[in-house]
């Protein structure tokens, strides 16, 4: 969807424009009016217009003058001239200033149309080019960094991925890994030197500890590497074929302790590195990433400089199960901030299939309840309501759930009561908006326009247009034309008023653009119209 900006000094020229064209039909979903250069400028400083639509002949800065300002700043932005002059000099000046077309006044809206059509087949191809295969490629190599670390992160978190997905990505991102592939983590955590650092100097640092650690592990491994949540780098390791040896703890332990001498001489300060056991990508992946954060938490604390590995650090390892569809991203905290039901309603699911599918305890279902009910709870506050006067008591009260069909049918009952409330909370305060523009409208028929309406009702002019449609299944634009032309047939049928005093009182400056349009509306003049009447 596009952005235009209409500018002239004759207000109704513009204000007559943003109402009547069908600009939906043409996919533009916000018009801007300005009533000189100067506040063009204002405008395009503040939104990102796509079409620029000006007069040629405006006092202080002239259309020729706006449009060269706008090709020095804006080189993308296309431009179409309006004027009364139709003299060669004029277009010879648009055609050197790339003005995309150039339209004589009185225009019609059917002219304007065409040339705007035309327009947005040339952005359109605009836009193919920049989505080419080159630039795309460009682009992809820029942020390959970047890319490469939140993926990595994703499987560190254990959010899901199918193979094919999997496959697509590590191809595109250029890794050496398949699924399947033998796999262990490397965790570096920064001590008390590197936090007394400023911001840019530690980014500086990490990089340099990146490359350290790179080069050290390149001739055995292939390494992928990232930053995660706690601000710890992390090493993801996968022996080549020519360095079996590798995975051998000994191996490991004399590396690690190398890596922390050279970052120490080159840096000058102390990191901790913790290894992991070997497993494969990315079944494993998370679970090796669990076990060195929980060697780190447990095991090193607040002591410096040191060299674990998880595969060894805890002589009685837990044996307790934990969850990971609960926890795993996105969450329903997530989910529920973005009033997604269907995708709430799978994570849900998902959640329950793993209580079933698991040998888990009864602190299991429990700790499942208070996370759900916790979530639940959140939404509807963050909504301005209690959880209490949206759903049943007996709900509320609930304590003895026992097994994760009980778990669901609870979980599932309350989501369809909030989902309920809130859709229909969402429809009442449509129609309330509706009723509040048709009110304003009919009350303001000399001057209104979509962004006065808009400001009235405290919306988005965007959005206000999409729930107009919805909500009437027409434009705001056709509800203000024919508003103004049934009160246009009132004043003819029952008024004596002068055609020009009507015209002004419905906000046209220009009755012979009015006529036009009532024409349009009733296949009479204003006149004719009257008379008709009056027989």
């Amino acid at each position: 969807m596009l952005q235009i900006l209409l500018v002239d000094d004759e207000p109704y020229v513009v204000d007559d424009l943003s109402i009547t064209i069908p600009w939906e039909n043409i996919d533009i979903d916000q018009v801007h009016v300005a009533y000189s250069g100067m506040e063009a400028l204002e405008i395009l400083h503040k939104h990102p217009i796509d079409i620029v639509v000006t007069d040629i002949n405006m006092p202080q800065m002239s259309g020729l003058e706006l449009i060269e300002t706008i090709k020095k700043n804006w080189k993308h932005m296309k431009c179409v001239l309006l004027t009364g002059y139709a003299e060669f000099e004029y277009a010879r000046k648009a055609i050197n200033h790339n003005v995309s077309d150039y339209l004589l006044k009185p225009v019609t809206d059917d002219h304007l149309i065409e040339s705007l059509l035309k327009i947005k087949q040339e952005i359109q191809q605009d836009w193919e080019q920049l989505a080419s295969y080159q630039r795309t490629m460009q682009t992809l190599r820029e942020h390959l960094p970047l890319l490469r670390d939140k993926f990595l992160n994703d499987l560190l978190q254990g959010r899901r991925i199918s193979d094919a997905q999997f496959i697509e990505k590590t191809k595109k991102f250029n890794l050496p890994f398949a699924i399947g592939d033998t796999t262990a983590l490397l965790v570096v955590r920064l001590e008390e030197f590197f936090q007394k650092q400023d911001m840019d100097s530690l980014l500086l640092l990490e990089y340099a500890i990146v490359n350290i650690v790179g080069e050290m592990l390149q001739e055995h491994f292939h390494v992928w590497s990232c930053k995660d949540s706690h601000d710890y780098l992390i090493f993801l390791l996968s022996p080549k074929s020519n360095a079996a040896s590798g995975t051998e703890d000994r191996f490991m332990r004399n590396i690690a302790y190398q890596i922390q001498k050279n970052v120490n001489t080159i840096i000058g300060g102390e990191i901790s590195i913790v290894t992991t056991d070997w497993g494969p990508i990315p079944s494993k992946t998370r679970s090796l990433y669990q076990s060195a954060i929980t060697t780190i938490h447990q095991r090193i604390g607040p002591e410096m400089g040191v060299y674990l590995s998880s595969a060894r650090a805890e002589e009685n390892p837990s044996t307790i199960p934990t969850l990971q569809a609960l926890y795993e991203p996105p969450t329903l905290f997530h989910l529920f901030e973005t009033n997604n039901w269907d995708a709430i309603e799978m994570k849900l699911t998902t959640i329950i299939q793993e209580l079933r599918s698991t040998e888990l305890s009864q602190e299991h279902i429990q700790e499942t309840k208070s996370f759900l009910e916790a979530s639940f709870l959140y939404f509807s506050h963050r909504n301005s309501k209690f959880l209490g006067d949206i759903v049943t008591s007996s709900l509320m009260e609930t304590r003895s759930i026992r097994t994760p069909d009980q778990l669901c049918e609870w979980a599932n009952t309350i989501l369809t009561q909030l989902k309920s409330y809130f859709d229909t909370e969402r429809l009442d305060r449509r129609s309330l908006i509706i009723g509040q523009v048709q009110d304003f409208i009919g009350a303001n028929l000399h001057y209104v326009s979509l962004h006065s309406i808009a400001e009235h009702v405290g919306l988005h002019p965007v959005y206000l247009s999409k729930i107009f449609k919805a909500e009437t299944g027409q434009r705001i634009s056709d509800f203000i034309f024919y508003a103004k032309m049934e009160k246009a047939s009132y004043l003819l049928t029952n008024t004596s008023l002068k055609i020009y005093e009507i015209s002004e009182q419905l906000g046209y400056s220009n009755a012979h653009y009015f006529i036009k349009l009532f024409k349009e509306y009733s296949q009479f003049t204003p006149q004719e119209f009257r008379d008709r009447r009056r027989t």
